[in-house]
């Protein structure tokens, strides 16, 4: 049976989370080129520009993600702090992005005097929004649903387009978002679409790595990609998404498990990237993961520790990927 989604995203929990939407039957129907038919839209192009625009209208920061021929990933870092300190005229401007709203919000929008009671009203309406824009369900349908309508017109043709729910999964710790982030970004090298992460068409690690080829002080925070988290190796406060890994050593890792991957290598050359130790991660375990990663876990990934907390914050027994974990994070 299906888990409640407020069950699945708890914010109490953590506020990372990935979440995967596949296409009907698996179908490769996103892998259209706009080149093929000018008339048409490039469907994974779109939804890397999707992602990354919704990342300016939500309070929802996106870590890694990468658009495959049937599916796509994204992990996002939700902020709901952040939202909540938004005044109400931020909340309408930034709704008004993605929808019309109401014909008081733009009248409001645009600093036309209002009744107290029009007012009242504006305020309940910039309310809702505001839930709505720290709210990784409305994030994933503000994706799903153009592009599924888009593309169904195109096709000329009726009926799902995606699967009937995406799936979530909560990154309880640094370990887990780092080993999440490379899975992810390692899906085209893993299904043979490209040789090397420069070559990754659709991902998040190219734009990290193009940014920081440009930049050439890949340590720098102000030199990465605008629209994604930053990788400083510090969090701050101030810096709401500012994530606790170095983008020059994740960029390294994800270079030196696409190279084991190529080679299909089954023991662990001698240069194995430091950051593995410095987060008490196997290395041996990690680069199975970034293989098989989707079938090891499913609702949650952490330390077992971190796993145990958990369980008991969500009042159940047991989740699959405990093993895995306790030798994957030491």
């Amino acid at each position: 049976m299906a888990i409640k989604r407020s069950v699945q995203i708890d914010l109490t929990l953590t506020s990372k989370f990935h979440c995967c939407t596949r296409a009907v039957r698996k179908a490769f129907i996103l892998d259209h080129n706009s080149k093929d038919d000018p008339d048409k839209i490039d469907r994974r192009k779109w939804i890397e520009d999707r992602i990354l625009f919704l990342s300016t209208v939500f309070c929802i920061d996106v870590c890694a993600y990468a658009v495959m021929s049937n599916h796509y990933h994204v992990i996002l870092d939700v902020h709901k702090q952040q939202s909540d300190e938004w005044s109400s005229l931020e909340v309408i401007t930034r709704w008004h992005n993605i929808y019309k709203g109401t014909e008081l919000s733009r009248a409001y929008a645009k600093g036309k005097q209002l009744s107290n009671v029009e007012a009242e009203l504006v305020l309940e309406f910039a309310e809702k929004c505001r839930k709505k824009l720290h709210d990784i369900s409305w994030f994933m349908r503000n994706i799903n649903e153009p592009l599924a309508r888009i593309a169904n017109k195109e096709d000329n043709c009726k009926g799902r387009f995606w699967e009937s729910r995406f799936k979530s999964q909560a990154l309880l710790d640094d370990q887990a978002l780092l080993t999440c982030m490379a899975y992810v970004d390692l899906n085209p090298i893993r299904a043979n679409m490209s040789e090397n992460i420069q070559k990754s068409e659709f991902t998040s690690i190219k734009k990290r790595y193009e940014k920081a080829k440009q930049a050439n002080n890949i340590n720098h925070p102000n030199q990465q990609p605008k629209h994604l988290s930053k990788l400083t190796g510090n969090y701050s406060k101030n810096k709401h998404n500012d994530i606790s890994i170095k983008v020059e050593s994740y960029i390294e890792l994800v270079q030196w498990t696409g190279k084991q991957l190529r080679k299909n290598k089954t023991s662990i050359s001698k240069n194995t990237p430091s950051i593995l130790s410095d987060l008490n991660i196997n290395p041996e375990e990690f680069l199975n993961s970034a293989q098989h990663y989707g079938s090891q876990f499913h609702r949650m990934v952490g330390s077992l520790q971190s796993i145990f907390n958990a369980i008991k914050h969500c009042d159940i027994n047991k989740t699959a990927g405990m093993k895995k974990a306790k030798y994957l994070f030491g």
